[in-house]
């Protein structure tokens, strides 16, 4: 007879980050196209929209439930923090949050996978994306005093492409991400031109680390 694992052998958290990314991907493919200068809160919203009704049609099909994700929830205490902290006041664009119940520790049994998003457009005199993608958004997984993802050992960015070509940005972003002293991102999957996932380990000054921070990039325009 074969021998079943041991519920401590099984990797949870993984199994949990998994059903987060795949639920990103099927609510990505709900999203239709907008207009050019559609703003970052509007297309969040059309997300959380496209991934409740992502979840409700696989709970219908009786496929495994996550928590309801929490939109623009601040980031909850975690165990190490003997008081409240900065990062407590701060506000990830997305999270599903989970409670390990295998955890051997009971203090670091309950966690978030935090989801932040950025549109990713062609610069103007006043904006860029590019250094608001590095800046607010995965330094945002890397400083104490923002804290995404603290205690965790994934979490993922969903950029907005914006009539702007997804190589050359992709390059202007690791150029930054080096001036910033952070590792490169590397394409793990070219699924459509619609759906880029990459990659991004990222050396953090808190648990966990290394990090993984998993990246999704779709085109939004037409």
């Amino acid at each position: 007879m074969t021998d079943r694992p041991r519920l401590t052998s099984i990797d949870l958290w993984q199994r949990h980050e998994q059903r987060c990314v795949q639920i990103l991907r099927d609510a990505i493919a709900l999203l239709a196209a907008g207009p050019a200068n559609e703003g970052e809160p509007e297309l969040n919203r059309r997300l959380y929209r496209a991934i409740i009704a992502v979840q409700v049609a696989d709970a219908r099909r009786g496929l495994e439930q996550l928590s309801v994700v929490v939109p623009e929830g601040r980031n909850p205490p975690v165990a190490s923090d003997a008081r409240r902290t900065p990062r407590e006041h701060k506000i990830p664009d997305f999270y599903w949050a989970y409670v390990d119940y295998l955890a051997p520790d009971p203090e670091v049994v309950a966690c978030q996978f935090v989801v932040e998003c950025k549109r990713l457009a062609v610069a103007s005199k006043d904006w860029d994306y590019i250094a608001q993608y590095i800046h607010s958004g995965i330094l945002r997984f890397v400083t104490e005093e923002h804290g995404y993802g603290k205690g965790t050992s994934s979490g993922a960015m969903l950029a907005y492409l914006q009539d702007i070509d997804a190589d050359q940005t992709l390059a202007a972003v690791n150029a930054q991400a080096s001036t910033n002293g952070l590792s490169t991102l590397a394409i793990r999957r070219r699924s459509t031109n619609a759906l880029i996932e990459l990659d991004h380990q990222l050396d953090r000054p808190f648990p966990h680390s290394p990090f993984l921070l998993m990246h999704l990039w779709t085109r939004v325009t037409a």
